[in-house]
């Protein structure tokens, strides 16, 4: 009984470092989508910019 407690426990932080690890992984994520969209919208404000000089 023993060791089956102790498996499951190890189990466990198995599994917890998996979720962290899973939360790290789509913070990460979001914060790259997020640079490429203002990296987007920072290249339709230059083009509108030069558009709106250009007339």
């Amino acid at each position: 009984m023993k060791t089956a407690s102790i498996e499951l426990q190890k189990l466990r932080t198995m599994a917890e470092d998996s979720l962290n690890k899973t939360a790290e992984l789509q913070q990460v994520l979001a914060q790259i989508e997020a640079n490429l969209s203002l990296a987007e919208c920072q290249k339709v404000k230059e083009k509108t910019n030069q558009n709106l000089n250009s007339n």
